[in-house]
């Protein structure tokens, strides 16, 4: 029965060893039974019981007992032995040490291959390959206000057989406060005349871009660390700032760097509404003329602009030489601001989760720092500078410039029929630049606000107004007017009027208040005085 084989009968169901007689087992039957039967030509007919015992077939419900222990029987045979189920659990032990065995290799060779590629670049761009250093989160260096200063400098001597190579053609100085996470930036012209205290190609006085390369002869890693140390001392002093790093990077840094990072996005501000344009790269688009979709290569509208690492180069290169063109009319000085954009929008990119979690974006990173920059940064401060990197938010960068439209502090010239950028104020005359520095990078809030005063004498005593000018000169306030009140009106007392533009002025308000010991009013003064000022200090007697 579909290979169940039933049980042999019990001799306790043969029924007649109990009694002291055999029974018979099976088909034997008694010989005589046999015979009678054969003669009568019928078989007695037995109670199906009976006849089942005597042919050794089983009752139903004996038929289903067995098959059920049959089964029974299949279903312990098949279940593992417990000696099956340890070899099993030691099988799938073995496989998973086999696959944790691969992963581990395959994790210390991408590792090991970053370890190296780091210390590669450490070694290259800080002359220095310990990597136990990186562990290290040291303060930068500061000046005498708490700042650090760093001097970036830009060339182009990667590009062989470029003329001018060695010249830092962009330079730019960064002051950090690691406390207050602030930053102000500016750029300094690669026209600006120096006089350069030391022989160099074009004489002892020259443009500033050569001075780097003339401070120091040779190719190897100490001449170029003292080229660095010797540039940042001479910026420094020309601009009255105690600058105590530099970098030096190839200006294909920034093409290598935004491709590494996967592009960046570049927010374009031009005076021109129509945004900016230069020509100068349209040999591009004969090359292929998908690249210029808005006619030129370098084609931008005003506002976020999504830039690959050519683009951005290009755009940091622009300065509306070859027209037509628009939005540079300021040439090398607009190149300088969009400088800054790109560095902003590159700083932006590199330090998003994105890209610090992209193993091929942060290698490709590593290999453009380590091929394009050399700096004396040293690597037990490069975590400082990350941490800062992270912290220190957009708003908190401040972009200075010396040739806005109301504090033009450089303009052009030549000397000697050379076309140069020097102080408004003379050649080799920094007064105001030191003073607009010092305002804008070490100021207190009350000179950040550059308030515009104007003092009136209504003391009746002649030289009261200007001695009461000379005072708040002194303590850093900006006065655009002396003069008597109009009419010749005379003060009872000493009055300070806020007008309406000097709302946002409230240090200036405080200042003044304490100075003059009253508190300043909103009230019109009674008559229109023809002058750009925020603020009105009427001079009254004892003055």
């Amino acid at each position: 029965m579909d290979g169940f084989v039933p049980k042999r009968p019990q001799r306790s169901s043969l029924g007649a060893d109990a009694a002291g007689t055999r029974a018979a087992i099976g088909h034997v039957r008694g010989v005589q039974q046999g015979i009678d039967e054969m003669r009568s030509g019928r078989r007695a007919i037995k109670p199906a019981a009976d006849i089942s015992h005597r042919n050794g077939i089983q009752p139903a419900a004996s038929l289903k007992q067995n098959i059920d222990e049959s089964l029974r029987a299949i279903d312990e045979n098949a279940k593992p032995s417990h000696r099956q189920e340890r070899k099993n659990k030691r099988k799938k032990k073995l496989k998973v040490k086999i696959i944790s065995a691969v992963v581990g290799v395959i994790v210390l060779v991408i590792a090991g291959y970053v370890a190296f590629r780091l210390w590669q670049t450490m070694h290259r761009v800080f002359g220095d390959g310990n990597l136990l250093n990186l562990f290290s989160q040291q303060k930068l260096k500061e000046d005498a206000y708490g700042r650090s200063n760093v001097l970036i400098l830009g060339s182009t001597d990667d590009m062989a057989g470029r003329d001018g190579a060695n010249l830092t053609d962009s330079m730019m100085v960064l002051s950090v406060n690691q406390t207050k996470k602030d930053v102000y930036i500016y750029s300094i012209p690669r026209d600006l005349y120096v006089q350069f205290g030391r022989a160099c190609n074009s004489g002892y006085a020259g443009k500033i871009n050569e001075y780097f390369i003339c401070s120091a002869d040779g190719s190897g890693e100490e001449a170029e660390k003292q080229r660095m140390d010797e540039t940042r001392k001479f910026v420094g002093n020309i601009f009255n700032m105690d600058i105590q790093y530099a970098v030096h990077v190839n200006t294909v840094v920034i093409r290598d760097a935004v491709n590494a990072v996967g592009g960046v996005t570049v927010n374009v501000a031009s005076r021109d509404p129509r945004g900016v344009l230069d020509a100068t790269f349209d040999d591009k688009c004969r090359q292929n003329r998908s690249l210029c979709p808005r006619g030129h290569y370098l084609a931008f509208p005003n506002g976020p602009n999504e830039m690959n690492g050519d683009q951005a180069m290009a755009f940091s290169q622009a300065r509306g030489h070859t027209p037509p063109t628009y939005g540079l009319e300021q040439s090398n000085f607009d190149r300088e601001k969009n400088q800054q954009l790109v560095l902003m929008a590159l700083k932006s990119k590199a330090g998003s989760t994105g890209t610090l979690t992209d193993f091929s974006k942060v290698s490709s990173l590593m290999e453009a720092m380590g091929k394009n920059l050399r700096t004396n940064i040293s690597t037990k401060e490069i975590q400082t500078v990350m941490k800062l990197a992270a912290e220190i938010k957009e708003p908190s960068v401040h972009k200075l410039s010396f040739v806005e439209k109301d504090n033009m502090l450089m303009t052009t010239g030549s000397v000697g029929g050379m076309s140069i950028v020097k102080p408004s104020a003379g050649v080799d005359n920094y007064s105001e630049i030191h003073s607009f520095l010092k305002g804008e990078i070490y100021g207190t809030p009350l000179l950040k606000e550059k308030a515009k005063i104007a003092v009136l004498n209504g003391s009746g005593v002649p030289g009261a107004a200007q001695k009461q000018a000379d005072k708040l000169s002194e303590l850093g306030l900006k006065v655009v007017h002396v003069g008597n009140v109009p009419g010749g009106a005379k003060a009872s007392k000493n009055t300070v009027y806020q007008l309406p533009s000097g709302k946002e002025k409230p240090a200036t308000k405080s200042k003044l208040e304490e100075v003059y010991g009253t508190p300043a009013t909103t009230e019109s003064p009674g008559y229109n005085l023809n002058v750009d000022a925020q603020f009105i200090v009427v001079v009254g007697p004892g003055s």
